[in-house]
């Protein structure tokens, strides 16, 4: 049903008495906090209709759901929307240029929701652009990836309010030789160094499994630099983030497979190639095959 609600919003989405008619269907579901999907639908039509404060409402909800931080990145376009939060969190009072964050996004992710972006370290250190790429499962849109050179990367020192567990997000492509390692360094305010080192028996558990999240650190501190090193590892690194939430390891949903449900999806679709084009119905001629009001009338 979620797939139906998104499909009407697609064909609707500029017209706002059709947008008040799907707020409506969803509106009577019931614990529609549950359900992560129609969270992100109802924030996108909120959005058409300039509706920030329900947005910020729902946008509360669905971080509730730890995929959450996965679908977001396909709210991240709507610049006004985060304007809006920027100025209602009073976020534009504080200063971030020591953690190299720049855009109203990724401000917001880091003040509100403690999730700082890997990326943002290109900021601080113009040498780590040769290993920044994009990726469309990054919740920023750009990762940075070790391939397959040694890569230390050292944080600036981050802050956190509440929770006392740290998330990575990461992705291990292949492990490149028996000798292979990640090293976590944690100094605290205090001058006091703890180190983690996940040797190449650790580090395979996670090979081949695309995004993940895992979680490496119980923290009693508020303050603390991080330094990360990779040796002889094919990996991608989106984002550390704090939660209070224990989940050892969590798979993030592949958003190239999951498109056709989600905002925008024929973005993520590839293109068909030249010599197959005579055998496809363009995207125009497909709406106008089908005729959707008699499927739209059951929900």
């Amino acid at each position: 049903k979620s797939q139906l609600f998104h499909l009407e919003y697609l064909l609707n989405k500029n017209s706002s008495k059709d947008l008040n008619n799907i707020l409506t269907k969803i509106n009577q579901i019931p614990n529609i906090s549950e359900n992560e999907l129609l969270l992100l639908i109802r924030c996108k039509i909120h959005i058409e209709q300039n509706k920030y404060y329900e947005t910020k409402v729902d946008l509360d909800m669905l971080f509730k759901h730890y995929k959450a931080f996965s679908y977001i990145y396909l709210l991240q376009k709507h610049s006004d929307f985060w304007s809006y939060l920027f100025k209602v969190c009073k976020i534009d009072k504080c200063d971030f240029t020591k953690l190299g964050i720049i855009n109203e996004f990724s401000k917001y992710m880091y003040y509100e929701k403690e999730v700082y972006f890997i990326s943002n370290l290109t900021n601080l250190n113009s040498e780590l652009c040769q290993f920044q790429e994009s990726d469309i499962n990054s919740l920023s849109g750009l990762v940075l990836c070790s391939k397959n050179k040694k890569l230390r990367l050292d944080l600036p020192i981050i802050y956190n309010n509440s929770a006392l567990l740290l998330i990575y997000k990461i992705n291990v492509k292949k492990i490149l030789s028996k000798n292979s390692f990640i090293k976590f360094i944690y100094n605290n305010n205090k001058n006091d160094q703890y180190e983690r080192m996940l040797k190449r028996k650790d580090v395979s558990k996670f090979e081949g499994l695309g995004w993940i999240e895992y979680q490496d650190f119980n923290f009693n501190t508020k303050g603390f630099q991080l330094s990360i090193e990779i040796s002889s590892i094919e990996m991608q690194i989106d984002y550390v983030r704090f939660t209070d939430i224990s989940r050892v390891i969590t798979h993030i949903p592949n958003m190239s497979l999951m498109g056709y449900l989600l905002p925008d999806y024929y973005r993520f679709l590839p293109n068909v190639p030249e010599t197959f084009k005579d055998k496809y119905f363009s995207r125009k001629e497909m709406e106008n095959l089908l005729d959707l009001n008699d499927i739209l009338s059951i929900l």
